[in-house]
């Protein structure tokens, strides 16, 4: 690896995109022969998912709110 830096570094400051991480994410795991890491890793996924889950906000449940807040300069758009 260039700079002694390990792969992950050198990955991790390059502009790959999305689908390039997640297939070499993939490729990774699917070289990974050890039980144990790929219940690490699985579990990792999981907290990430469930954490990204709680962050998602509702909006439709403040649009009265917002509608109030917000009326006159909606009507102005709507103009």
């Amino acid at each position: 690896m260039p700079n002694g830096f390990s792969k992950f570094e050198v990955i991790k400051n390059t502009s790959m995109s999305v689908l390039e991480k997640k297939a070499l994410a993939f490729e990774k795991l699917a070289a990974l022969n050890n039980e144990e890491g790929i219940d690490a890793i699985l579990a990792h996924l999981e907290k990430l998912n469930l954490s990204v889950k709680s962050h998602v906000i509702n909006l439709s449940k403040h649009v009265e709110s917002i509608s109030e807040r917000y009326d006159e300069t909606l009507k102005k758009l709507a103009q």
